[in-house]
């Protein structure tokens, strides 16, 4: 059974991978044009700054790109605006639970109990999490929480971040290591780091938390370890 999906999968995922690349390429084109259309709703006063056309809807765009058209006054946007950003913010603060769906028994959440052995297990300045690519390094932590932080990034750092996505891929050629809050054996930040060969430790839970921004830590990435440097 398994080798009558094997063949299929060998053949039709490097398919998957060529369209997400694909697909990919329009994005700095489509960004282009977006802060384009921000720039031009910003002149009549419909957003703060152009860079705000991201936090507005389709339909809210085409009302207001109509509007601009007929030469009609335009509505601000400014108030929604404002009140997503602070949504996203409240967002922020929320730390999501260690896997989906979270499975209760008699009313128990066994992944609550479980984060909570391993909680115990953890002893001053160790962290554990999933041992995700081999291998073992000692470096400054660089903590980024979104791509608003990526410059912050030099060659040599250790990535700690809440999860990683393709758009942090380019990081991964600085990184020395790679930790994350969530994420598993399969996870985006575990294939890149193995394919970079560089060691990775995910679903720690609480590296964000736990690790300050330029400390000194160690990544065991055949153990699943982080032991974060005193002083």
């Amino acid at each position: 059974m398994f080798n009558k999906f094997l063949v299929p999968a060998q053949n039709y995922a490097p398919l998957r991978e060529d369209g997400l690349s694909d697909i990919g390429l329009a994005y700095p084109l489509l960004r282009q044009m977006l802060l384009e259309i921000g720039r031009r709703y910003f002149e009549v006063g419909v957003i703060v700054v152009a860079e705000d056309i991201f936090w507005l809807t389709q339909a809210e765009t085409q009302a207001i790109a109509e509007q601009i058209d007929s030469q009609l006054p335009a509505d601000s946007l400014t108030a929604e605006v404002a009140q997503r950003k602070a949504e996203h913010q409240a967002a922020l603060l929320v730390h999501p639970p260690m896997a989906l769906p979270q499975i209760k028994v008699f009313g128990f959440d066994l992944m609550s109990l479980k984060a909570k052995k391993r909680g115990r297990g953890e002893k001053g300045n160790l962290i554990q999490g999933v041992a995700a690519s081999p291998g073992q390094v000692t470096g400054t932590a660089r903590v980024l929480h979104g791509p608003a932080d990526f410059d912050r990034m030099q060659p040599g750092d250790v990535l700690v971040a809440p999860i990683t996505t393709p758009a942090w891929t380019p990081l991964f050629a600085m990184a020395l290591a790679v930790v994350t809050d969530v994420g598993g054996p399969l996870s985006h930040g575990s294939i890149v780091a193995r394919e970079y060969g560089i060691p990775a430790v995910l679903g720690t839970g609480t590296a964000t938390r736990r690790i300050q921004d330029g400390q000194t830590i160690t990544v065991d990435g055949s153990a699943g370890t982080i032991l974060v440097q005193a002083g």
